[in-house]
């Protein structure tokens, strides 16, 4: 992966968010110093976070904090320090704010984890995976979680 110069790795924080992070810990261990971490809040998963400015809604701030606070944890648990100017987050469509986001840091490669189900004989990824992987400028892996 020595030539990729921005890395970004898009979690989600369910259960299986470890299991991602792990591997791309494994694949990055010695660039971690490239790798930016975004997570997207699904529009109506909370009304508070359709607020623009989080400083105006005490509710949206606090949600703002706990998924900092979740996000550092978990990447911390993996020996991953990622400073705070290098971790995102966004609310709306995910693929959408992966790829917006992905174009204004100029990322080289995004790290997607792939929800395939345990019943799909063909293994394809899931739509938010194949919904990133369509029309990106940047390279993608999809990482099968």
């Amino acid at each position: 992966m020595a030539h990729f110069e921005k890395l970004l790795l898009a979690i989600d924080l369910n259960s299986q968010s470890d299991l991602l992070i792990s591997r791309v810990q494994k694949l990055c261990h010695d660039e971690s110093e490239k790798l930016h971490v975004v997570h997207v809040i699904k529009k109506g998963m909370h009304d508070a976070w359709q607020c623009s400015d989080f400083g105006r809604d005490a509710h949206a701030q606090r949600l703002f904090d706990h998924t900092q606070i979740r996000i550092r944890e978990i990447l911390k648990k993996h020996g991953l320090e990622i400073p705070s100017d290098r971790i995102y987050l966004a609310y709306g469509e995910p693929a959408s704010e992966i790829k917006k986001l992905a174009a204004e840091i100029d990322a080289d490669l995004v790290l997607v984890g792939s929800h395939c189900k345990d019943n799909d004989w063909m293994q394809l990824p899931g739509p938010t995976t194949n919904c990133v992987i369509q029309g990106i400028s940047s390279n993608v892996m999809a990482v099968k979680i």
